[in-house]
């Protein structure tokens, strides 16, 4: 399910910010918050990140983990979470940006061309929000948590026109 979503919301990700110029790209809506071209950063390094992780799990051939863990958390926009690696307030040009997206979710691409649900039996990894979860819910925590900042991204592209 999640293998179909996240080739979805990317989609999407890429259609929000196609067409928006430089200066949009690289404007704050407010002093604390970020620039679409930061968020866009931070969803390609979390990917990075995520899938690395996943990989690495997978190979090591890791713990076990029987239950899924709650990613609701994501869910809800109005909660504000702590990014733990902040991105560059370099200003960036789209190709850099499309580069960023296109060559973390090379890692998921690879990711599902060599591992299944089944094939990774509830193997687990080692997450630093959510502690053990199973490697295959990496796709589920990716869809959700791009999806959370699509719509932050539409948000600023409102209040920054």
């Amino acid at each position: 399910m999640w293998e179909t979503k996240i080739v979805e919301i990317r989609k999407k990700v890429k259609e929000s910010i196609e067409g928006l110029p430089y200066e949009k790209l690289n404007q704050k809506p407010s002093q604390e918050e970020w620039t679409i071209a930061q968020i866009v950063l931070h969803l390609a390094g979390a990917e990075t990140r995520f899938l690395t992780l996943a990989n690495d799990s997978a190979k090591s051939g890791g713990g076990r983990s029987e239950s899924d863990v709650d990613l609701s958390v994501f869910d809800d926009p109005s909660q504000k979470l702590i990014a733990p690696i902040e991105p560059s307030s370099d200003p960036q040009k789209m190709d850099d940006l499309m580069k960023a997206l296109d060559e973390s979710r090379s890692l998921t691409t690879h990711f599902l061309e060599k591992y299944t649900k089944e094939g990774l039996n509830r193997q687990s990894m080692n997450h630093h929000r959510f502690g053990d979860m199973p490697i295959w819910q990496v796709l589920e925590l990716l869809g959700k948590h791009e999806q959370r900042h699509l719509v932050q991204m539409e948000d600023v592209k409102k209040r920054i026109t």
